[in-house]
C-alpha cells in the first residue's frame, strides 16, 4: 500500500539526511557517517530531527592542547568496502532474511560480518550519504572502510589579527580504517547505526600554539598552514594528526 501525500513529503527530507527513510513500509535502519553525535539531532522523534537538521548546527571549534583553536568548516569522505561485525553472538542466518539491497552478510572464523560495496559520498557535518545506505536491524561491534575516491578532508580556518589561515586535515585514498566499540551497539528498526569521527582529538598531543607563535607553521607569504611542512618542535605534525584520525572513532546507536 503506498503511503499518504502527507507522509512521502515527510519521507523526502529524512532520505536525504540519511537519518531515517520511508519507502512502501515506511521503515528503515541507517547507517550513518558522522563527526561526534553531539553535532546530530538525537534522542527526539524524526520529524523533529528534521527540522533540527534543516538549519545544521554551526560545527565546533578544535584546539591544539595549548589553545590554538581553528574553525571546523566541514569535514567529507568518500566510502567504500564498508564491512560491519556483528556482536551479540549474530551470525548472518539472524540478519539475512532482513538485507536491504546492495547488502550481504559473510562469515568466516565464527565472525558474521555484513557488507556494503559502496562507494559513498559522507558529509560529516550532517551526517548525509549519497547514496543513503539501509542496514539490518541487530547487534554490531565494529566497523572497518577504506577511504576511496576524494578520501578525507576536513576544512578548517584560524583567525588573528583579521587576518585568517587555512588549514586542511586530510587521509588519501586506499586508507584503511577501523572503529569499534567497547560493548554491543544494538540497533533496533527504524533507528540507526552512527559511525563517527571523534574531532575533538585530531590535534591533540600537538603544542601548535607554541610553533605558530615561532613561526614554524606559517610563512609569511602563504595564507595555508601545512602540517606535513611544520617545523621545530611540530615536525612530523602532519602525520600525528593522520594517526589521530585512524585512531580515534566509535560507534553508537540511534532511535532514528
Amino acid at each position: 500500500m503506498s503511503l499518504p501525500f502527507w507522509s512521502r513529503l515527510l519521507c523526502l527530507p529524512l532520505l536525504s539526511l540519511g537519518l531515517s527513510g520511508c519507502g512502501e513500509s515506511g521503515v528503515h535502519t541507517r547507517l550513518v557517517f558522522a563527526l561526534q553525535p553531539a553535532l546530530l539531532a538525537s534522542n527526539v522523534s524524526p520529524a523533529a530531527g528534521v527540522r533540527a537538521m534543516e538549519s545544521p548546527p554551526s560545527l565546533p571549534n578544535i584546539d591544539s592542547d595549548d589553545g590554538l583553536s581553528f574553525q571546523l568548516e566541514g569535514a567529507s569522505a568518500t566510502l567504500a568496502d564498508i564491512r560491519l561485525r556483528l556482536g551479540g553472538g549474530l551470525g548472518c542466518s539472524e540478519v539475512r532474511d532482513s538485507l536491504p539491497d546492495g547488502t550481504d552478510c559473510v562469515e568466516s572464523e565464527g565472525q558474521a560480518t555484513v557488507t556494503l560495496a559502496g562507494p559513498v559520498s559522507a558529509n560529516l557535518a550532517t551526517g548525509e550519504l549519497t547514496p543513503a545506505l539501509e542496514i539490518p536491524p541487530g547487534t554490531y561491534r565494529r566497523v572497518d572502510f577504506t577511504l576511496a575516491g576524494t578520501g578525507f578532508k576536513a576544512h578548517t580556518r584560524h583567525f588573528q589579527e583579521s587576518k585568517a589561515w587555512n588549514m586542511d586535515l586530510t587521509l588519501p585514498a586506499g586508507e584503511s580504517l577501523r572503529f569499534e566499540s567497547a560493548s554491543d551497539v544494538v540497533v533496533k528498526e527504524a533507528g540507526s547505526l552512527r559511525v563517527v569521527f571523534q574531532q575533538d582529538t585530531w590535534l591533540r598531543e600537538l603544542p601548535l600554539a607554541s610553533c605558530f607563535q615561532k613561526g614554524d607553521l606559517t610563512r609569511a607569504d602563504a595564507d595555508d598552514i601545512l602540517l606535513d611542512e611544520a617545523r621545530g618542535e611540530c615536525q612530523g605534525a602532519g602525520e600525528h594528526v593522520r594517526n589521530n584520525l585512524r585512531a580515534h572513532g566509535g560507534m553508537s546507536a540511534h532511535p532514528f
